[in-house]
């Protein structure tokens, strides 16, 4: 059940644990910020707080962090906690005055929660939860918020984004990410594999340069692999093709014994613990950058352009929904928007 909890974000949303009310039950519903006509209770407010240490340990102890970093980023990164929550219910909010109904979405994303979990059915999924002591009703409306606030900010922020880009913001952004919607150079390689068994590796060197002289004077590649190649190396039974690479695929030594090749030649012979390799050039395709005419490339630049904008765009949403909405939040209790506005009136 952990993968259907992660899904679906229960940060904010649940209970507060009996043992906890039972250690401060005065202070339970004390109303930590007020955002417009709803609240933020101390409830919610010390389970989100719970989830953001867990998730910080779990994040930062992967990463190879002692209690004392760990400590220390969390005392530094907790103010933003009541900023999300603050932020998650104007979003709600919003959803709810545009009228948004993502109902349909609820049911095909608990259908699919349910089928990854290996439960037939959703009632027999529910039914399951219930025994968890997960509501059902709950992970419906946790994904229901999820899903509002994802539409909020497609409509409120994405789309006009999306809408406002002219043709110069779209140039610049193909001109700075052209690697991006450029085909990389490909090659096609066949081998003749030389191994050592037995011989000493002058030996065997000296005979793949003498094959080498052979190939380029006009022997026979396919010929060549079948006298040379091991019969146990895969390539033999191919005819020594190798297959097609992408240039950044290519080992190193590879890369440069086939960088001044044309079509049709072999390199000299490079030499591996077992045994000699001869490589012949099969195909080359250079770079390719794809035209800003191109269908393909206008819709990767519109999207691109747009998520390039897009987080920006979003803070300066969230900002103007802060500013128009009625927040009072209870002494004591700090955000990092707090903090910034009065570092910004002691000015």
């Amino acid at each position: 059940m952990k993968f259907f909890i992660t899904t679906l974000a229960f940060a904010f949303v649940i209970s507060i644990s009996t043992t906890a009310r039972a250690q401060e039950p005065e202070l339970v519903d004390e109303i930590v910020a007020r955002v417009n006509n709803d609240i933020i209770t101390r409830a919610d407010y010390m389970n989100a707080m719970q989830d953001f240490r867990e998730e910080l340990t779990k994040e930062l102890r992967q990463a190879g962090k002692g209690d004392a970093e760990i400590e220390t980023e969390f005392e530094r990164q907790k103010s933003t906690v009541l900023d999300i929550m603050i932020e998650r219910l104007l979003l709600a909010q919003k959803a709810k005055e545009l009228n948004i109904d993502v109902e349909a979405e609820i049911n095909q994303q608990m259908t699919e929660i349910a089928k990854q979990n290996g439960y037939p059915n959703l009632i027999e999924f529910e039914k399951a939860l219930a025994k968890q002591g997960i509501d059902p009703d709950t992970a419906r409306a946790t994904l229901r918020r999820n899903l509002q606030e994802e539409y909020v900010i497609q409509r409120e922020v994405l789309g006009p984004v999306f809408n406002r880009l002219n043709e110069k913001d779209k140039r610049e952004f193909y001109e700075k990410h052209k690697d991006a919607f450029t085909t990389p150079a490909e090659v096609t390689l066949s081998e003749i594999f030389l191994p050592l068994e037995g011989h000493t590796a002058a030996e065997v060197e000296q005979r793949a340069r003498r094959l080498v002289a052979e190939l380029r004077a006009g022997k026979n590649f396919v010929e060549a692999v079948k006298e040379n190649s091991a019969p146990t190396r895969a390539t033999r039974a191919q005819d020594g093709k190798m297959g097609g690479f992408k240039i950044g695929e290519l080992n190193k030594d590879t890369a440069a014994a086939i960088s001044s090749l044309k079509v049709g030649e072999v390199t000299e012979p490079i030499r591996y613990q077992d045994g000699y390799q001869i490589i012949h050039l099969d195909e080359r395709k250079d770079a390719t950058l794809l035209p800003f005419s191109d269908a393909r490339v206008q819709q990767m630049v519109a999207r691109g352009a747009t998520m390039e904008r897009v987080e920006a765009a979003r803070k300066k949403y969230v900002k103007q929904l802060r500013d128009d909405a009625f927040i009072d939040i209870s002494k004591g209790y700090v955000t990092d928007t707090s903090k910034a506005e009065k570092k910004s009136s002691e000015k």
